[in-house]
């Protein structure tokens, strides 16, 4: 009889910088754990500093510029899923993520058996009714935020509906209970991978699911028992905090771009809070691997966790930036990545640079399909690929052109940037000009040196490194010529907004 092919679970922690999870700041038991029993990748980079281009290099092993989806096109253009793959050759394969640049209307969420959507606060309570993030999108609260959702309820196909579902809201908004669903997101998401683990445990045939947590993104709703005693300057309340996180998320674009400036008490509150919900993460995974080790799935399964992006928390030549726009900075693109799967990663760490994009390889690889060894965390391949140099690569294309308001026209924002590391290197290319960085790895954090500063054979692997203009995902490069993208859902787009992605 064949042997049988791993499980496996692959854990996603969106926005997670590597020195909040695995490194000096990190307060993470459960990860902790699976890292003791696993392996511990401490030079881990994503090939993209947000959600869409890198979750879709996790998922396919290629780059942004190989696959194509990037913020110019969100379909993958080019390549092909590990879950295609897996599923191919048997494995049942399951989807366990929010609605936002993840999951099946995208061609890179294709392929799943099943799909499993957890989101944020319920904005509709009666059917029929509109969604409270459509009536009041654009406003703030206060006096305008009433009329705004009034006037727009009124105007609406069932008024009576959509003004019940704007008064519920306000209701549980008062008693906090508003945001008891976006808090706790990732409680369902434990819960409904318990589920599915009952339903894997009784199956013959392998799985593959994919979990996706929202925390640590903005904005930083944190469930009670797990928020530190700290406020936003000036806040005295929990009810004064969220109002300072909706001013917060309306001022992203002016942050973006250096025209505020966060204070050093704004920026001791966000990374304390920052902190809480990783380690409501970390608890949430727990829950997840302990109800897998109770479904006796645990010795048969690779259990890869990782983040598709860090986050900025202040970090930026002359500006305080926040969250994972407009940067390529080394805080957004090194990751945690720990593997554990008995007789293959189950002990030590390891400090060659891999990429996370690597993971589809990997799985590839021990589901017995054919892989690409230079893109594999296996010891076995790394040993086959000795000769190579290390080196990352990461891509940004700009923002997405519908998403600043239309008051935003700045150009910075839409500025491509590419990244190489080798070593204690990294280069950028940013709008066509280089700017070097020497990387400090224990402080997770760069120096700007000059260019000339990095030795010559390191900027000649540098320069290898980095793709150029003309490999862009697509044929042209024109937006105009490259095929028609799926439209956006209106909860995705909903959830978008939330997320700060839309004005």
């Amino acid at each position: 009889m064949a042997e049988r092919k791993p499980n496996v679970l692959l854990l996603v922690v969106d926005a997670c910088r590597f020195d909040y999870l695995r490194g000096p700041r990190a307060e993470t038991p459960n990860c902790d754990a699976l890292a003791a029993e696993g392996t511990d990748f401490r030079r881990a980079v994503s090939p993209a500093p947000w959600t869409l281009p890198s979750v879709t290099s996790v998922l396919t092993g290629k780059y942004p510029h190989e696959h194509g989806a990037t913020a110019r096109q969100f379909a993958m253009r080019r390549g092909r899923t590990v879950t295609a793959d897996l599923r191919a050759t048997g494995y049942r394969c399951l989807h366990l993520s929010p609605k936002t640049w993840i999951g099946d209307w995208l061609p890179q969420g294709e392929g799943f058996h099943r799909v499993e959507e957890f989101t944020g606060p319920d904005h509709r309570h009666f059917d029929g009714g509109a969604d409270v993030r459509r009536l009041s999108a654009g406003v703030a609260r206060g006096p305008e935020w009433y009329a705004t959702v009034v006037r727009r309820a009124l105007r609406s196909e069932n008024p009576a509906r959509s003004l019940a579902n704007a008064a519920m809201y306000k209701y549980r908004e008062a008693t906090e209970d508003a945001w008891l669903d976006d808090v706790r997101a990732s409680e369902d998401a434990a819960r409904i991978a318990d589920e599915r683990f009952a339903d894997f445990a009784d199956r013959e045939e392998p799985f593959f699911a994919y979990a996706h947590l929202m925390d640590p993104h903005l904005p930083f709703y944190v469930p009670e028992e797990f928020r530190t005693d700290v406020r936003p300057p000036g806040c005295t309340t929990y009810d004064e905090e969220l109002d300072y996180l909706d001013d917060l998320m309306d001022d992203l674009w002016a942050i973006r771009l250096g025209d505020r400036r966060l204070s050093a008490a704004e920026l001791d509150y966000l990374r304390r809070r920052y902190a809480d919900e990783v380690e409501y993460a970390d608890a949430v995974i727990g829950r997840i691997l302990d109800s897998l080790e109770a479904h006796g799935l645990a010795e048969d399964t690779l259990v890869v966790l990782t983040a598709d992006h860090g986050e900025h928390l202040g970090e930026g030549d002359g500006r305080t930036l926040l969250d994972h726009q407009t940067s390529v900075g080394f805080p957004l693109l090194r990751v945690p990545l720990v593997a554990r799967l008995p007789g293959e990663f189950d002990g030590g760490t390891r400090e060659d640079l891999v990429q996370t994009n690597y993971v589809a390889e990997t799985v590839r690889a021990l589901a017995g399909l054919g892989h690409d060894e230079e893109r594999s965390l296996l010891a076995a391949d790394g040993n086959a690929a000795a000769d190579t140099p290390d080196t990352a690569v990461a891509e940004y294309e700009g923002v997405v052109r519908s998403h600043p308001p239309e008051a935003v026209a700045d150009e910075r924002l839409f500025r491509t940037r590419r990244t190489a590391i080798a070593g204690d290197w990294k280069l950028d290319e940013i709008g066509g000009e280089r700017r070097a960085r020497r990387i400090d790895w224990d402080g997770n954090g760069t120096e700007p040196v000059a260019v000339d500063a990095v030795p010559e054979e390191t900027r000649r692997t540098l320069d290898r490194a980095l793709p150029g203009e003309g490999d862009g995902g697509f044929e042209g490069g024109g937006r105009d010529e490259a095929p028609a993208d799926p439209a956006v859902p209106d909860d995705v787009e909903s959830n978008l907004r939330e997320l700060g992605y839309l004005e």
